[in-house]
């Protein structure tokens, strides 16, 4: 590990050179070229890696991470800029404001699910925030992080920015380190980990962990809307998303309409059968045998425990592909209600009263996502208020990440911090408050000792003014 303690070294050695904002501004336009440049060789990395669709590449990982850039570079100054805060009439003479000082040295911890937009995302806060940053990508997409290697590489001189590749040893290494921030993306319980060791070096953290996202749907809904749209977030990247529906919980009088419309949208999307939408190339593969035969033992435990199967069902092992598949009469008890499922499986428990959703919910781990496919607003409201989650989409599924105006990021098991756009910025910017001193006419020198009856009539006085 002496190359990486070198590197940790040197980014720290560094660490007193401030960015400007101009300088900023470069490096987040360095950022931008390196990609385009790059931009062949990420589509087939993560076909290797993923099996991941062009399209899927340029829609899902390139352009957000291209809107999130450009997003960064015409609000920066506004950022950066000070924020003027009030003061109370007994702080008379005094100006307050709040600046952003870079964190300084970050370690990132990425993801293999979508390896480009979770590196490179919180990468364009960090540089925006002037902060210097060690990467650490998933060793589950070798070819992708040879590739983001190679941008970072480009784009950034290595006491800036840089990628170091290896396997959990390397990650466990690279946190015992001193950093002063650690942003840590992937499971729950390394998670844990991450933010015990950071706790050895009291370093902040942000952690954007996983959890049970449901999607609720009642008999209010457009049916034709709440199937396309829920079968599409199943699927994305076959269903290896944090984000991504995990199961739905659906009115009862309509379940079977509901389930019939998931259907639907599966054959128009990925071919008229379950075999043609197993090797349906418009979809991603597992990322490797583990995950897959992991995946493949939620549904065998769901049907063994009195599950039955409304679609699907069926998997190849020697590609990784598992069909899109749904489960009916499903239950607390199953290992498919328990885990994150991050694979192509949509669970579906029916509900007679709305009440009943809270508590199958609360019963799951804490989500990162919730969905609600209703046109009934005083319920979504009644619903949102019971039953918390770091986002939330209403009638609509995964997009709320695409938009760097809204923070984004977990609760409890699910995660902490926020990430994308302002918030991103503060998320690696330490705050500082300062009250700067203009007039030497000001109260405080009336009340320094020794105390007197002028000092309690000034006590008094200022009291009034609150």
């Amino acid at each position: 590990m002496e190359h990486v303690e070198s590197l940790f070294d040197e980014q720290r050695e560094a660490l007193a050179s401030v960015a400007t904002a101009s300088e900023r501004r470069g490096h987040l336009r360095k950022l931008w070229d390196a990609v385009l440049h790059h931009e062949q060789a990420l589509i087939e990395a993560l076909f290797a890696d993923l099996g991941k669709p062009r399209e899927e590449v340029h829609l899902h990982e390139i352009y957000p991470l291209k809107k999130e850039i450009k997003y960064a570079l015409r609000h920066l100054r506004g950022w950066m800029a000070p924020r003027p805060a009030a003061t109370s009439l007994a702080m008379i003479g005094t100006q307050a404001y709040v600046e952003a000082n870079p964190k300084g040295h970050v370690l990132m911890i990425s993801p293999w699910n979508f390896p480009v937009i979770l590196t490179l995302r919180p990468l364009v806060s960090a540089l925006a925030a002037g902060n210097r940053v060690i990467i650490k990508p998933s060793e589950n997409t070798p070819e992708t992080s040879k590739v983001l290697a190679a941008i970072v590489s480009q784009a950034l001189t290595q006491d800036r920015a840089a990628v170091v590749i290896g396997g959990p040893e390397v990650s466990a290494f690279l946190t015992t380190l001193p950093f002063h921030h650690i942003c840590f993306t992937g499971g729950t319980d390394n998670g844990k980990k991450v933010m015990k060791a950071a706790a050895e070096n009291l370093a902040s953290i942000t952690l954007e962990l996983g959890g049970k996202s449901p999607a609720v749907v009642d008999s209010t809904a457009n049916l034709s809307d709440a199937s396309r749209r829920l079968a599409w977030g199943k699927c994305l990247n076959n269903g290896q998303v944090c984000i991504a529906p995990d199961y739905a919980l659906v009115e009862e009088s309509i379940t079977q309409d509901f389930i019939q419309g998931v259907k639907d949208r599966f054959a128009e999307m990925y071919g008229p059968d379950e075999v043609s939408q197993l090797h349906s190339k418009q979809r991603s593969q597992m990322v490797n045998e583990y995950h897959f035969q992991r995946v493949v033992g939620l549904i065998e435990d769901a049907l063994a425990k009195g599950a039955t199967l409304a679609h699907g069902g069926i998997w190849d092992a020697q590609t990784r592909r598992i069909a899109p598949t749904i489960l009916q009469n499903v239950s607390v008890d199953m290992k498919v209600m328990n885990e994150e499922i991050f694979g192509p499986v949509l669970p579906i428990i029916s509900w007679r009263k709305s009440t009943e959703i809270q508590d199958i919910v609360n019963a799951c781990p804490h989500p990162l996502a919730m969905y609600f496919f209703s046109n009934q607003k005083s319920q979504i409201a009644k619903w949102m208020q019971s039953m918390p989650s770091g986002t939330t989409g209403i009638n609509e599924v995964v997009l709320q990440v695409a938009t760097p105006n809204l923070p984004f990021g977990g609760i409890q098991t699910s995660g902490m911090g926020r990430m994308g756009g302002i918030d991103g910025f503060e998320e690696f910017s330490n705050m500082r408050s300062v009250l700067r001193q203009t007039s030497r006419f000001n109260v405080l020198p009336l009340t320094f000792p020794p105390f007197n009856r002028f000092s309690l009539f000034v006590a008094r006085t200022v009291q009034r003014w609150l």
